[in-house]
């Protein structure tokens, strides 16, 4: 069913609902919906209202609301992602990735290796596209929240910033030998919905200089096993263990 998510809460007691903009044109020019037809209006609660349309233009829709849950599709755990920037495809599909599998805030990072340059907190342009794609994504897989792309960070004030606000920060490297991902995830308490960042290296990885920092700063090295992984893979690879640990088992 299609999922539209708004900005706003919608009380209890309502039963139906209109609004315009992206949202209206998507659902008239995009997908060319119709009357009748039924979609999912996802809330700044994280409330899903199945919403059935009773008028629509490219202006306007409006929806009459016949069931409404809470959307239990977030994950146990909040996790950042600081990716560090790569080329074409493999920023878009890392993000694509990382939102189906559970991250709620995706930073670019310039790193040293980085073959991409973008100035720190620079907006629009590709930052738009990322988050379009982030939204889509939420979307396809039912998140009860859209993932924000935030603005480009280098990669020691993003390291700082992770350690005064995340309860553990991953920091994998390839070099890195003893550092056991499983260790660190098996003695985190998933039930007290820890603060999670995951530091990724662009395509040639993180140098000894960037990986001696993060650990200085209080990061924890880690290795990903025994392969070389892709920068576009990393990201979904942690985040796929940390869903292992906190949700199947």
């Amino acid at each position: 069913m299609t999922r539209l998510f708004i900005d706003k809460s919608i009380d209890e007691g309502i039963s139906s609902w209109e609004f315009s903009g992206e949202n209206a044109r998507y659902l008239s020019d995009v997908l060319r919906m119709r009357s009748g037809e039924e979609l999912i209006l996802c809330d700044a609660s994280s409330v899903d209202h199945v919403c059935s349309i009773v008028s629509i233009s490219k202006n306007s829709v409006a929806v009459s609301i016949t069931d409404r849950h809470k959307n239990e599709n977030e994950p146990k755990f909040y996790a950042t992602v600081y990716q560090g920037l790569a080329k074409g495809e493999r920023m878009d599909l890392s993000i694509q990735k990382s939102v189906e599998l559970g991250v709620s805030r995706y930073v670019p990072t310039s790193c040293s290796r980085s073959i991409v340059k973008m100035k720190s907190g620079e907006k629009g342009g590709k930052l738009d596209r990322w988050q379009a794609i982030a939204l889509e994504a939420a979307r396809q897989c039912g998140r009860g929240i859209v993932p924000s792309v935030d603005g480009v960070m280098d990669l020691k004030a993003a390291l700082k910033e992770a350690i005064e606000t995340s309860d553990l920060v991953l920091f994998p490297w390839e070099e890195e030998k003893e550092g056991n991902l499983g260790k660190f995830l098996s003695a985190t308490d998933f039930e007290k919905h820890p603060k999670i960042a995951v530091f990724i290296g662009p395509e040639g990885g993180f140098s000894e200089e960037e990986a001696k920092m993060a650990q200085d700063l209080g990061a924890k090295l880690v290795t990903l096993g025994k392969r070389i992984l892709r920068t576009e893979t990393a990201a979904p690879a942690v985040l796929a263990m940390l869903v292992y640990r906190s949700e199947l088992i």
